[in-house]
């Protein structure tokens, strides 16, 4: 019988072997768990990488699940990484650069894992935790999502796209169905709600997002 603590505790390399496809989403989440803190899973390639983690955060709903994936396109190709791959692998790092609160996982491929990254400072300085009650600059936080590969628009209605309208603020996540709505009183943010791209009608208060 496997025995999540005693190989989260072995001071060397322990070898699994024969461990089915479809138990690996449970291991993984018992690991994290045993570990109190940050796990690792090395997939073989980003089909794998993103089943596992979808699994995984579907039967272990309170770990914190991170995927990080590998630039879409290859090195000195003329086409650069989509929005999505740019965002979701900055996303990664994001959380990477912070201690983990409690179990976390995070899925990666070899190509991820081999490919440079930015700094961790420079990170810092391009990530925030966006909530109501937070303070900031509408200049500074264009900068930052133009930094981050968003592209301003007057209406947004795709992902990676935001709009300065008066004190409001629209954003739309890369991967997200909905977009986010940031009401500004000076420099505060007072409300942050979804709303659907398509209709423009606002579907509820939002919690906050990591940009």
């Amino acid at each position: 019988m496997i025995d999540p603590v005693r190989i989260a505790a072995s001071p060397r390399p322990l070898v699994l072997a024969r461990c089915g496809e479809g138990y690996l989403p449970w291991l993984m989440a018992d690991l994290a768990r045993a570990a109190k803190g940050r796990a690792w899973f090395v997939a073989a390639d980003d089909v794998q990488a993103r089943e596992l983690a979808e699994a995984a955060g579907y039967f272990a709903p309170e770990i914190d699940v991170v995927l990080l994936p590998a630039w879409d396109c290859l090195p000195y190709d003329r086409a650069s990484p989509s929005l999505k791959a740019a965002s979701d692998r900055f996303a990664a790092f994001a959380a990477l650069a912070e201690a983990p609160a409690g179990a976390q996982l995070v899925v990666t491929t070899v190509n991820a894992i081999t490919q440079r990254c930015l700094p961790k400072a420079r990170i810092a300085s391009l990530s925030a935790r966006l909530k109501p009650g937070s303070r900031i600059d509408r200049n500074a936080l264009a900068l930052k999502l133009a930094a981050n590969g968003y592209v301003r628009v007057d209406t947004v209605v795709e992902p990676g796209e935001y709009a300065l309208r008066g004190g409001l603020v629209d954003v739309m996540p890369s991967g997200a169905d909905y977009g986010l709505r940031l009401d500004f009183f000076g420099d505060e943010i007072e409300t942050i709600r979804r709303f659907d791209p398509a209709s423009q009608r606002s579907l509820g208060p939002a919690d906050g997002f990591t940009l």
